[in-house]
């Protein structure tokens, strides 16, 4: 398989026109993109003129922006690469903030055995999703699809989505507005599929774009694991509600709710809030479980690896008694 390659080249060079005024400059890079920050860093200072300055925390996301504390270094705008803006907060940029998307270059490899075993998964009346490196490969998919009979559609999700087809890890409404049998998405990885399983209950067929495997998001496992924490956390004591002061991932109001809710049930709470959230946080405090009110991915992919239940806010409404466990509540920002 030849390498895997990503463009960023293009956007920097459409963005930096727009910045020949700055003075210093702030960049945001995904982890994939760190071994790139010498050259991103000079090829910025080649096109602006401008200082430019890597913000070193790790970001998740359009709702994890470094534009404040950015703002208070003198920076006087923030390119943000790897991701597509959530147009609902785009007014509330403490700085003027860019967006470099950062596609995948290769063409879709969708063979006529991966069209085969998508048939297998799939009824006819099919939505297709992704995420924003392979929104381009939308169109395509939907051609070969309906080519051998698929009826395929794509929408556009909620105001935190910026294109049709695009899904987040907290929020599946470009799928859950369609009234379709089944899902394709594109993409690696299984959280993004599992959302869409989750909370639309239709099965989901995957395909990775880059060698053509294809796979069904079985939610099976992580129900399982899910169900165990939400046993384990009914025992709790002593809770710690966790929140985000991001824009795109701040939900103080719920997290004081949340708090509340716990403590009339006879529970000790604390509320802790921090950037990005980790059980470092948390040591020393003798707690028993905790919720996340900022992003719900925390619960789902590192939760398991916490010393103490980690959950979302509906998993923890199920150990109140104020929802039922099944179907399975996902947390989904609106």
């Amino acid at each position: 398989m030849s390498e895997i390659k990503f463009d960023w080249e293009t956007g920097i060079d459409e963005v930096c026109t727009k910045l020949k005024d700055k003075k210093l400059i702030g960049i945001q890079l995904p982890d994939g993109l760190k071994v790139k920050s010498h050259t991103i860093t000079k090829k910025i200072k080649e096109l602006t003129g401008a200082n430019v300055i890597l913000w070193g925390e790790p970001t998740y996301g359009a709702c994890d922006l470094a534009d404040r504390p950015l703002e208070e270094v003198g920076a006087d705008a923030l390119i943000h690469l790897g991701h597509m803006p959530m147009p609902y907060h785009s007014e509330f940029y403490a700085i003027p903030t860019y967006f470099v998307p950062v596609k995948h270059t290769g063409k879709l490899n969708l063979k006529e055995d991966s069209l085969k075993e998508i048939k297998e998964i799939l009824p006819k009346k099919i939505g297709i999703v992704t995420t924003a490196q392979h929104l381009h490969m939308i169109e395509e998919a939907t051609e070969k699809l309906e080519n051998i009979g698929f009826d395929a559609s794509v929408t556009k999700g909620g105001p935190r989505l910026a294109a049709a087809g695009q899904l987040l890890g907290c929020n599946s409404s470009s799928a859950r507005r369609l009234k379709v049998d089944g899902f394709l998405y594109i993409g690696t990885g299984l959280f993004h599929p599992l959302t869409v399983a989750l909370s639309t209950g239709k099965r989901v067929a995957c395909v990775d774009p880059h060698n053509a495997k294809v796979s069904e998001a079985d939610p099976k496992p992580f129900l399982k694991q899910r169900y165990a924490a939400i046993s384990i956390a009914k025992d709790a004591k002593r809770w710690a509600v966790l929140f985000s002061n991001q824009i795109g991932q701040k939900r103080i109001e719920l997290a004081e709710r949340m708090s509340k809710a716990l403590e009339d049930a006879g529970k000790e709470v604390i509320m802790v809030g921090s950037i990005h959230q980790s059980h470092e946080q948390l040591l020393g405090m003798g707690i028993d479980a905790a919720v996340i009110t900022a992003c719900p991915r925390l619960a789902i992919e590192d939760g398991p690896t916490w010393p103490m239940p980690l959950l979302t806010v509906p998993e923890t409404q199920i150990v109140l008694g104020r929802i039922k466990p099944d179907p399975y509540p996902f947390d989904e920002f609106a």
